[in-house]
């Protein structure tokens, strides 16, 4: 039997309800309280909680490394739920309750998937990189400004970009320690045979890498699902026709990721160069190409990924 326990992430204090009781945990950085008491329980468990910025984390880690099930609520639902169950009071406590209820009454039985450590590894580098890369952007568009205006002290623009060159060292260090952690864990293969594609940097690369290795076995369809390029057509009786677009339920990371990579791959990508030129000498708006172009790329990506071979531009790999 499978016991729901409903948590609510705070920045100090996880407030958990299994049905019957509620206990608060210290939200640590090894959570050692919570593990003791989740080892402590006999049946499977299955955790319910909202993702709230980096205070969730810990938990979504902790689930990852002990094998817990767990769902992630979008924001939305726990306000909604206290809608449905007529809770007039918002509090630690009944938050937790709303969590629990949603998970023992059936709205959505579909657990996320513990990520393998790998996985895990990669994008927490990557969200340290992200992190680095927009303050650099930020300061470089500081630094633009400041040296637009005729009364700046010139010291202070040599200090802004000083601090701009730090960042980009820093940056390439960060990618180096993703690539020394996929080498150390005998994924290189995969990362080179990723790399081989035209396009494909190193940080679209440690992307690719991280996602395929959650979904291995998927499918065409359910991996370009799962990475939210879906298409989705909307229509209503016979009078309304709404054009399609992609479903964007996905990974938005990797969405983001792979479609800046088409800046690149509809230059140097020969398959999908011509896809690109085709599509918009049809007609086609840039932003649809790219998003089409997108698809593909992940398509090609994830052929590679599961042949081991590099890519070749005599055979686009998509169908291997």
């Amino acid at each position: 039997m499978t016991n729901c326990i409903g948590i609510d992430v705070g920045k100090q204090e996880l407030v958990a309800f299994d049905g019957l009781n509620h206990r608060s945990f210290p939200n640590s950085r090894d959570l050692s309280e919570l593990r003791q008491y989740l080892a402590s329980t006999d049946s499977q468990i299955r955790i319910i909680f909202e993702p709230t910025s980096t205070y969730s984390r810990k938990l979504e880690e902790l689930c990852g490394q002990e094998g817990i099930t767990y769902k992630l609520l979008p924001p939305k639902v726990v306000p909604h739920l206290r809608h449905v169950e007529m809770a007039r009071s918002k509090t630690d406590r009944t938050d937790s309750e709303l969590l629990y209820l949603y998970g023992t009454r059936g709205y959505d039985m579909e657990s996320d998937i513990p990520k393998e450590s790998l996985s895990r590894e990669i994008s927490a580098i990557l969200s340290v990189y992200g992190l680095l890369q927009r303050n650099r952007i930020a300061l470089q568009g500081a630094l633009d400004a400041m040296e637009q205006e005729p009364l700046m002290d010139i010291s202070l623009c040599d200090l802004f970009s000083g601090e701009i060159e730090r960042l980009k060292h820093l940056e390439k260090e960060i990618l180096e320690k993703a690539r020394i952690k996929v080498m150390e864990s005998g994924a290189g293969k995969q990362l080179e045979s990723l790399l081989s594609i035209p396009g494909i940097g190193t940080v679209n690369a440690l992307f690719l890498l991280a996602f395929f290795r959650i979904y291995p076995d998927a499918n065409r369809k359910q991996i370009t699902a799962l990475a939210g390029l879906d298409p989705v057509f909307r229509e209503s009786g016979t009078s309304v026709h709404g054009k399609p677009h992609i479903s964007k339920q996905g990974n938005s990371r990797l969405r983001k990721t792979l479609f800046q990579a088409t800046l690149s791959a509809a230059r140097f990508n020969p398959v999908l160069s011509q896809m690109y030129r085709r599509l918009r000498e049809s007609g086609k708006p840039d932003k649809s190409a790219r998003v089409a172009v997108a698809r593909k790329l992940l398509l090609i990506a994830f052929a590679i990924f599961k042949s081991g071979k590099p890519f070749r531009s005599d055979n686009d790999n998509s169908n291997s």
